[in-house]
């Protein structure tokens, strides 16, 4: 069972990453720290859904990896075919892992406690 304390430090997380993403992207315009942001980014959350897959045994966060890996790894053919545009499914991949995490935290912090937890 995945523990309250766990969720909410991986929403804190990619939370605080992803204000910091945006920031850059509105103050700085430099493709360089946004890319790197975007990348922070995914790295945690492919690290926080390989965790909790193979820790809670979280069969939902399979998706997930897959996904980012396809689109990672062709990532490079697309920014070659259609630019900056490649970066939308990116972010789209990114911003549905997020809310992802915001669902699990909702539903974790609606269940009831056990009693080993009082």
């Amino acid at each position: 069972m995945i523990s309250r304390t766990r969720i909410k430090l991986d929403v804190f997380g990619q939370s605080i990453l992803i204000v910091a993403l945006l920031l850059l992207w509105f103050f700085n315009q430099g493709i360089v720290w946004t890319n790197t942001m975007l990348t922070i980014l995914a790295i945690w959350q492919i690290a926080s859904a390989v965790h909790l897959f193979f820790t809670y045994k979280y069969i939902q966060r399979v998706n997930f990896i897959k996904t980012a890996l396809v689109l990672l790894i062709s990532l490079p053919v697309w920014i070659n075919l259609v630019g900056v545009w490649a970066y939308a499914p990116v972010v789209g991949v990114l911003l549905w892992s997020f809310f992802w995490s915001i669902r699990d935290m909702i539903i974790i912090n609606n269940r009831p406690r056990s009693f080993w937890d009082i």
